[in-house]
């Protein structure tokens, strides 16, 4: 309504709507602002970036620290890594993965070129093969499991403040509670656009937004899974909220490398795959692929798979089917500088 348009000849309303417009700005300011509040800084005595586990969880078992937390967190400081030098059998056995990785996944990979849907439809009944080769035991990558599904990282070799990102909560906070128990000083920012119960999960030991990442700014159809949904695990489409990809990592965050990201966004992903190219930093991260809910994402899929294997600088593996057209892989950065003294030079 414009309040301009006042009933002058009824004094109550012309006081009452007068007394709205003046106020009801303030109002709506106040309740946006205690919105904003309980959901950004609502976190409980619990952790916060990983000091101690979690005090939502109701069993003795989930409160426990991970034995090898005391051991990273005697640590030595990683100190300035953009100066720190990789040791020279990091590089050595860098460059032995990317070789032995090349030559095994490089020919099966080209079976599928220009033949997206079959790459999608057929990944993990061939490319998996490659995660048997010997040399990726010496990465010493570990799981992390959530109730329906298991994350993968390598843990560092230096003590710093450590980031992790997840896109896509889910209902789910299993395996970053367990990380948070396992490495210490880790802060945690996660993202989904179904509030409730992710918000009162997440906040318990991290940061969390209420939105969807994407590429563009507004409105985007996602496929996410409504709270009302938890048991029966059945997702909806819906019109969400939706950030930049890179504005959310370096305009909200402020983040120019990110330790882990755990990326799993229901078809979401295929938005931003492009930019992890060049304009993320990721030392490591998780990622589902859902081209089943997303058809037009198979040829995003086949053309960063070709890119990564042409520049080199990731390695991926753990390919595990969840279904037809969906399947999850690991990718390790096996190229910056800062990612490989952090995580394998010896300290």
């Amino acid at each position: 309504m414009r309040y301009d348009k006042l009933d002058h000849q009824n004094s109550g309303t012309f006081y009452a709507k007068s007394a709205l417009k003046r106020y009801l700005p303030l109002a709506i300011l106040t309740v946006l602002g205690v919105t904003l509040y309980w959901l950004y800084t609502g976190v409980p005595e619990g952790i916060r970036g990983g000091s101690r586990a979690s005090r939502r969880s109701e069993s003795t078992d989930q409160l426990r620290l991970d034995p090898r937390y005391d051991q990273l967190n005697r640590l030595p400081p990683c100190g300035d890594l953009a100066s720190t030098g990789v040791q020279q059998d990091v590089t050595n056995l860098m460059e032995s993965v990317k070789k032995q990785f090349s030559d095994c996944i490089t020919p099966i990979v080209n079976q599928w070129k220009d033949r997206a849907k079959e790459m999608n439809i057929e990944w993990v009944s061939k490319a998996a093969i490659c995660d048997k080769l010997p040399i990726f035991e010496d990465l010493k990558v570990v799981p992390f499991n959530n109730q329906h599904e298991t994350k993968w990282a390598v843990l560092p070799k230096c003590k710093e403040e450590n980031i992790l990102v997840t896109l896509g909560v889910g209902h789910d906070t299993t395996a970053e509670e367990r990380l948070n128990r396992t490495i210490p000083n880790t802060k945690f920012y996660g993202a989904d656009p179904i509030i409730e119960p992710n918000r009162q999960m997440y906040s318990a030991f991290g940061k969390f937004f209420p939105f969807a990442i994407g590429k563009q700014p507004g409105f985007t159809k996602f496929r996410v899974l409504p709270n009302q949904n938890q048991k029966t695990r059945k997702y909806i489409y819906q019109d969400v909220t939706t950030i930049p990809f890179l504005y959310f990592l370096h305009d909200i965050l402020k983040l120019q490398k990110i330790d882990f990201a755990w990326i799993d966004i229901e078809g979401g992903e295929f938005e931003f795959l492009d930019q992890i190219h060049h304009e993320v930093k990721f030392c490591q991260f998780n990622l589902e692929v859902h081209s089943r809910f997303a058809p037009a994402g198979a040829q995003v899929f086949h053309d960063f798979i070709f890119k990564v294997l042409e520049q080199q600088k990731y390695v991926f593996l753990q390919s595990i089917n969840t279904g037809t057209g969906v399947h999850r892989m690991f990718f390790l950065n096996v190229e910056d500088r800062e990612c490989l003294a952090k995580y394998f030079n010896n300290y």
